[in-house]
């Protein structure tokens, strides 16, 4: 009896050790005091992605309210995301820092910015705003990193003036003209030459400037600001790095004043983007015309002097060596004919 009774433990505590291991077997959930372990048998999903969008986002066009991006396709994604703010991120010393704005998802390589998704309102005119593209995997994940950053800064708005005549016309609205020193024109010259005309007379302070590309936000290095002679309004600006055909650039003012003593906006009014053409003209370095050579009776060939002066040199020094050699043989003959005499 007593035999019996240990053989019926026996096998209720086997009983229960092999529905233990069952259990775990099929994926149930096993439960102990303090913690809770949880078994699916599916594939873990991760709540990133490996997604990375490379470069920055391209501009396409701007008005004064509206920005048009482009970007590069990234394999797997099956949407993108555009995020702005008019502060940049890749620049903050806050690694927290987060942009201001977002647009919805976009299945397509680009997209169309027109308001601020914060505040429902339009893009500011001449405003700074700095872009950022996230890709989307198939499960709705953001990726890790943002790509590259773009910084574009929106057109002046246009207003509407009454002419004498009652008809209206359209104008760009440059009230920073009136209240300080502003970029008004540029104009490419070829690939190493740029002429930056003001709103007003420069003063004889430096002209300091500096050339971003906007693909990949890479310098081009600047070799010389200089006055231009013809025209006090104007500074050319000459870079040791050449600049691309087609390629999109801005050119940031970081200090110039006028004679008025009013000093440039940089981030406001000394900005200026601009596009290069497709057939953009070489910088020619100054050619130095080679001097003539002449072949001497010993075959050894001498160059000449092309310049006048040094040619007028040349034939002078020939003609006074001449008249001295007259002269030598002049003395010579009266000497001979005095010699003659007293013999």
């Amino acid at each position: 009896m007593t035999y019996t009774k240990y053989l019926v433990a026996f096998v209720a505590l086997s009983a229960i050790s092999t529905s233990s291991i069952v259990l775990a077997a099929t994926g149930a959930t096993a439960t102990t005091t303090g913690a809770t372990a949880t078994t699916t048998g599916a594939t873990t999903i991760s709540d990133s992605t490996s997604l990375e969008v490379k470069g920055a986002p391209r501009l396409i066009k701007k008005t004064s309210d509206s920005v048009v991006l482009e970007w590069d396709k990234v394999s797997a994604a099956s949407a993108y995301i555009v995020k702005y703010s008019k502060t940049s991120i890749a620049t903050s010393k806050d690694i927290t820092a987060q942009y201001d704005n977002e647009t919805d998802s976009v299945t397509t390589t680009g997209a169309v910015i027109t308001k601020l998704s914060t505040s429902n309102e339009k893009l500011a005119p001449a405003t700074s705003y700095y872009f950022s593209v996230v890709a989307i995997d198939s499960n709705g994940k953001e990726s890790d990193t943002f790509s590259d950053e773009l910084m574009v800064t929106t057109d002046v708005a246009a207003t509407t003036a009454a002419t004498s005549t009652g008809a209206t016309t359209t104008m760009a609205s440059w009230s920073v003209e009136t209240a300080s020193l502003a970029i008004k024109d540029l104009v490419v010259t070829d690939d190493k030459t740029l002429t930056v005309t003001f709103n007003a007379d420069l003063s004889s302070d430096p002209v300091r400037v500096k050339i971003t590309k906007t693909s990949d936000n890479s310098n081009v290095s600047v070799d010389t600001v200089i006055q231009d002679p013809a025209n006090m309004h104007s500074v050319i600006v000459s870079t040791l790095t050449a600049l691309g055909s087609a390629s999109s650039y801005t050119l940031t003012v970081l200090s110039a004043k006028d004679t008025a003593g009013k000093n440039i906006e940089a981030w406001v009014s000394g900005l200026k983007e601009f596009t290069t053409s497709e057939t953009l003209k070489l910088n020619a370095p100054a050619v130095v015309p080679a001097t003539p050579a002449v072949e001497t009776s010993s075959g050894t060939a001498v160059k000449i002097a092309t310049s006048p002066e040094i040619a007028t040199k040349v034939a002078t020094g020939a003609k006074e060596n001449i008249i001295v050699f007259a002269a030598l043989l002049l003395s010579l003959g009266i000497v001979y004919i005095y010699r003659r005499k007293l013999v």
